[in-house]
């Protein structure tokens, strides 16, 4: 028989566990580093089940979570290819490693990858996890009022990328995909992200 600890447990992570996974999937580059962070953010989760709140406000200290796994992963990784490029650079091993894709969805990554980081995360948080400003606020660490307006400001942002686009047709192509999403992030205004 389970105890009160690993009931809990397994519910917190039966109601979170897509939603975390979504939300991790769409910041690693590959399934295999998305699965570790998932991990992590459970393991983390599993060790301090009592600090975990209850209810809504459990799935929004996965994400303060999973965010501090991804940004420990970012800078290691970063580190990690600060080398790599060093040393291909040294030996003759780097060329062009573009492969064919859609140019559209290129462009559009393109515009939304421009974006700084804290930009590009607000505007993440309230297009693919659906959070209101005061949900994003908690994970950023900030009040529904600031995250309001930094989802503003990388909406101007991003739409002032998707303007200076080079080429009319990336500039179309950008406009198209990050259109949708684009206005989805402007429709609510509980949909402010950090």
């Amino acid at each position: 028989m389970p105890t009160a600890k690993e009931q809990r447990f397994i519910a917190l992570y039966e109601d979170t566990k897509a939603r975390i996974a979504a939300y991790v999937v769409r910041r690693t580059s590959s399934p295999e580093d998305a699965a570790d962070v998932v991990a992590e953010t459970y393991a983390v989760a599993w060790r301090r089940i009592e600090a975990v709140p209850q209810g809504h406000d459990g799935l929004l200290w996965l994400y303060v979570t999973a965010r501090q796994l991804l940004a420990n992963r970012s800078r290691r990784l970063r580190r990690d290819d600060s080398l790599i490029c060093r040393l291909a650079d040294e030996l003759g091993l780097l060329g062009d490693t573009s492969g064919p894709g859609d140019d559209e969805a290129v462009a559009a990554l393109a515009c939304l990858r421009a974006l700084p980081t804290e930009q590009r995360e607000i505007l993440m948080l309230a297009a693919w996890e659906g959070l209101s400003a005061g949900e994003i606020g908690r994970v950023l660490g900030c009040s529904p009022t600031a995250a309001r307006i930094r989802l503003h400001r990388a909406r101007a942002k991003l739409r002032a990328e998707v303007q200076a686009a080079p080429g009319p047709p990336k500039q179309k192509a950008a406009t198209r995909h990050v259109g949708d999403r684009e206005a989805k992030l402007s429709c609510a205004p509980e949909e402010a992200k950090g």
